[in-house]
């Protein structure tokens, strides 16, 4: 398959004049639409504005390739555009982005299909090919420009396939022969993985850019690309062995075990097609950190813990939230003493009993993999039967994933040849005994002491140093948007309310005070802008909707736009507000049952009414505090603010 049989002529547009990136992608998804592969452009829109949002797909060099896999796409399809002058379009290098190629995928494309945008990717790196089709003066000449790179990537493909093909069968002809070089004998100098969110367009450019600056700088390398079409190029364990470093430029969780002991060089897919030179010297240096035990050499201690906390809280929201809701709806009175009810309190207090052993699971899975599961889940069960609490199971699953370490590093000194016996008996055994072992005689003890303070105080302590927990919580959220400080506090609220679920204690109170916090300052610089949009500029006013929606299911991050102007005085206000929320839903006793959903569980909150006044009234002061803060700012669009832009 070509890649003008998924560029249709009607889609191509050139010598367009666009002034906003908004601007730019509505056209783009205009043209789209004429393909005839959506079924729903709408749906498509969204999800190409969500997916801008987390990161910018304007990848520099003046080119931009906005994307989504939506619902609302039939089959997949491309759209092109050329726009002369440039549009502002937050690209990597900061330069407006001239020629745009929007891709559109459904949740399930071929193969064929999928090889066709990956070949297209990696075409774009070539600044000829970016220069002929700037150039172009007709629709022609562009789709004509396309097919001769197309087939000459094409014939590519087809000799590396060859190349490929004929090095295995040499590497089985002369394994015993010493003077048969490494890359003959299929082995590399550097092994990479390039691996994107969506798996469309980056992760082949980043494949690309890494293995054209390997091939200048004379360096043999093989990347795997880990897309939507799959694992693709997978790297086989011999290859990984004899390498001399390994490169990840990943957005997404990747296999990194099989890197053990490796030097090795972790980041974003976007530094892979940016900056393929300095990974590539990086990765080669002798001082380069091996990566150990689920985490690189060079990683702050804090770091680790860090991440490996987070790991574990991935998995354990989806549980909680389903553990919440179905106990918060078993109680309202239009279910409660019916069979109903019953059923529904019965579904989420099972599925509250596996809260603490997922959250110690997964925190041992990611020091330590696999082997580290049967270790986790046992100390969370430890914590549960030990009335640890959530700190029990925290503490155990860091115990786990150590023990499971202590015990693979000398399974694999003094057990070599005997991995199948290992894997099945000695890891889940003797990590579960340790674990459990541990947790008996030394971290439920003071964990169980600590986990009965904090209930205590809870229900002893004054209203006053309440309120101050939920105003300094909540202030948390909107200091650093998605920052450490916010997933800190976002941390502190999940971890609290799985300590009192499948009932709303003290963890449900201060929950609600984070939600809280994280969905006020989004609703109001929205409103702000709906009520006073004079205050604003027209780039602002267009995202007033998107940012209210984001705002209203809990997406703190959609303020961010907001930003851009007198930054400081900004965040101050946004810390102002959501703090005097947080202390009015803790004043008010409001309690949640999940740790996200934004609106949609205010409902099954406990004291609905007085939550939402909360709220209320840190969205009065913010409309007033941002309305004011942009009107004497004006309309300076050359202020930019560095934020985190991840999700809470």
């Amino acid at each position: 398959m070509r890649i003008c049989d998924l560029l249709n002529p009607q889609s191509v547009r050139l010598n367009v004049e666009v002034s906003t990136k908004e601007q730019a992608i509505n056209n783009l998804v205009d043209l789209v639409a004429q393909s005839g592969c959506l079924n729903d452009a709408e749906r498509f829109r969204t999800a190409v504005f969500d997916r801008e949002a987390k990161v910018s797909t304007g990848l520099g060099e003046g080119v931009a390739i906005p994307h989504a896999k939506s619902a609302g796409v039939t089959k997949p399809g491309l759209a092109a555009m050329v726009v002369p002058q440039g549009v502002e379009f937050d690209s990597l290098d900061g330069k407006p982005a001239k020629l745009f190629f929007m891709i559109a995928s459904p949740h399930q494309a071929s193969d064929a299909h999928l090889d066709v945008l990956a070949r297209l990717s990696t075409m774009l790196i070539s600044e000829d090919f970016r220069n002929s089709l700037n150039s172009a003066q007709s629709v022609d000449e562009f789709l004509k420009i396309i097919n001769k790179a197309d087939e000459a990537e094409i014939a590519k493909e087809n000799e590396r396939k060859q190349k490929q093909k004929a090095a295995e069968e040499t590497k089985v002809s002369s394994e015993s022969n010493a003077e048969v070089s490494s890359s003959t004998k299929g082995y590399y100098d550097i092994v990479a993985v390039t691996a994107c969110p969506a798996g469309l367009s980056h992760t082949y450019m980043a494949a690309e850019a890494l293995e054209k600056q390997a091939k200048e700088m004379g360096i043999s390398i093989k990347v795997e690309t880990d897309g939507a079409a799959g694992n693709r190029n997978k790297l086989l364990p011999e290859e990984i062995s004899k390498a001399k470093a390994v490169i990840v430029a990943a957005d997404r969780i990747v296999d990194m075990d099989r890197f053990l002991g490796k030097p090795l060089i972790r980041v974003g897919v976007v530094e892979g097609i940016r900056q393929p030179k300095k990974l590539i010297k990086s990765a080669l240096d002798p001082k380069c950190p091996k990566y150990q035990s689920g985490f690189l050499g060079s990683t702050s201690v804090s770091m680790r813990l860090y991440r490996h906390l987070m790991s574990g809280m991935a998995y354990l929201m989806p549980l909680a939230a389903t553990a919440g809701i179905l106990s918060a709806f078993a109680r309202l009175d239009i279910v409660n003493d019916t069979q109903v009810g019953f059923f529904f309190d019965r579904v989420g207090y099972s599925i509250g009993t596996l809260l603490f052993p997922i959250l110690s699971a997964f925190i041992a899975y990611s020091i330590r993999g696999r082997t580290a599961l049967v270790a986790g889940f046992t100390g969370g069960v430890m914590a549960d039967l030990g009335g640890s609490g959530v700190i029990g199971a925290v503490v155990n699953g860091f115990v786990g994933g150590a023990v499971a370490l202590l015990t693979t590093l000398f399974a694999g000194r003094f057990l070599k040849g005997h991995d199948a016996t290992v894997a099945l008996l000695l890891y889940p055994l003797m990590g579960a005994l340790g674990t459990a072992a541990i947790a008996v005689f030394f971290t439920n003890i003071p964990a169980q002491f600590i986990d009965v303070y904090i209930n205590s105080f809870f229900a002893e302590t004054s209203v006053f140093t309440l309120v101050l927990i939920g105003a300094l919580l909540a202030g948390m959220m909107s200091y650093d948007m998605g920052g450490p400080i916010n997933k800190m506090a976002y941390a502190i609220g999940v971890l609290f309310l799985a300590d009192s679920l499948p009932e709303q204690g003290p963890g449900g109170l201060v929950m609600a005070s984070i939600m809280a916090g994280g969905m006020v300052p989004p609703i109001a610089a929205a409103l702000a802008s709906i009520l006073v949009p004079q205050a604003f500029s027209a780039k602002i006013n267009s995202l007033r909707f998107i940012t209210l929606g984001k705002g209203l299911v809990f997406i703190t991050e959609g303020i961010i736009p907001y930003l851009q102007k007198n930054p400081v005085v900004m965040r101050t206000a946004c810390v102002g507000c959501s703090a005097l929320t947080g202390g009015l839903s803790m004043y008010f006793k409001c309690s949640i049952c999940a740790p996200h959903g934004g609106i949609f569980i205010i409902p099954l909150s406990d004291h609905p009414l007085e939550y939402i006044m909360s709220m209320l009234v840190g969205i009065v002061v913010g409309i007033f505090a941002f309305s004011i803060i942009h009107l004497k700012t004006g309309d300076d669009s050359s202020v930019k603010v560095t934020v985190n832009t991840e999700n809470s």
